[in-house]
């Protein structure tokens, strides 16, 4: 079967933020937006960085709150930001669904910090075994194929519908099931109630290793440890992506390189590697102009997959 490449909408480079003092400045109190509701990986983020960097004695608090508008809601309201937004793939998809230049043109991004692949699995009476199979079946009928997910045009949706690019299928076509987190449709797999869905490795690892769940191919650019499964470009879909999560301050903030010093200085203590370890995430350290110049491109790549979604 002919393959076609697709640009990666995650392509990441890794690197860690070693060796990192102490910032020089300490804080009063910090705000710390998420822009959705509780429960994502933002969520995770969010209260870990809280506890560190209270912990540490490098502000005196930090108060987390979520705008369930998401990037849409907070375009409207940029003048009134204070403290740091956590920003994901998410995001960009709700400021390019709301036309808003967010991130990318007013926004002052900082790092980006983590990320979680990407696993699609089977349940083992699918019938479906092998990746092979699972891009035949795309290739001749791409909306009899359902596949489970997180939330509508979230991380899996935009990864299925790259993944159907780089097969050479119609991504309009596809049949996406949408769940309000990875973890419910990763169960609605369990139980039979879909054949195939994504779920980060450490949602399916352990239903893995117990034969309940059949991995299929993994969105990293290396094979995963304790999952028997091809990456993507192994598989002819030359897509390497993560569910990755960053750092972005208000428009206008003076001094935007203390906060860059205080994400720093939070991503070299062992806290954070623990806290990455825990929660299976991928250190993928990127800050100043190149995450600004990655965010400007992921920006562009994602309002482009969601024009070829017919989502946009």
């Amino acid at each position: 079967m002919r393959r076609r490449t697709v640009l990666a909408l995650g392509v990441l480079a890794l690197a860690g933020a070693c060796g990192v003092q102490a910032p020089p400045r300490r804080w009063g109190e910090l705000s710390l937006t998420v822009p959705r509701p509780p429960g994502g990986c933002g969520d995770g983020v969010a209260a870990g960085f809280k506890a560190l960097v209270e912990g540490r004695g490098w502000a005196r608090a930090v108060r987390i709150r979520w705008e369930t508008g998401g990037g849409a809601a907070l375009g409207r309201r940029a003048g009134a930001w204070t403290g740091l937004v956590v920003a994901d793939s998410a995001l960009l998809a709700a400021c390019a669904l709301a036309r808003d230049p967010l991130l990318v043109a007013r926004a002052v991004p900082l790092a980006r910090l983590a990320g979680e692949w990407e696993v699609l699995v089977a349940s083992p009476g699918s019938g479906y075994r092998t990746f092979e199979q699972f891009a035949a079946a795309l290739l001749r009928d791409p909306g009899g194929v359902r596949v489970a997910g997180g939330a509508d045009r979230g991380p899996e949706h935009l990864l299925l519908g790259m993944t159907a690019q780089g097969l050479g299928a119609d991504p309009r076509l596809l049949d996406y099931v949408a769940f309000g987190s990875r973890a419910q449709a990763v169960a609605a797999v369990l139980d039979g109630r879909l054949a195939l869905g994504f779920g980060s490795r450490r949602e399916v690892a352990p239903h893995v290793r117990a034969g309940r769940l059949r991995p299929l191919a993994v969105s990293s650019a290396e094979r995963l440890p304790g999952l028997d499964a091809p990456t993507l470009s192994e598989s002819g879909v030359r897509v390497v992506y993560a569910d990755w999560t960053g750092l972005v301050a208000p428009p206008g903030t003076p001094g935007p390189d203390a906060l860059l010093d205080l994400c720093r200085a939070v991503t070299a203590t062992p806290g954070w590697r623990s806290l990455c370890e825990r929660n299976d995430w991928t250190p993928m350290w990127l800050d100043g102009d190149d995450f600004r110049q990655w965010l400007t491109g992921e920006a562009r790549r994602t309002a482009l997959l969601l024009n070829d979604l017919g989502l946009r």
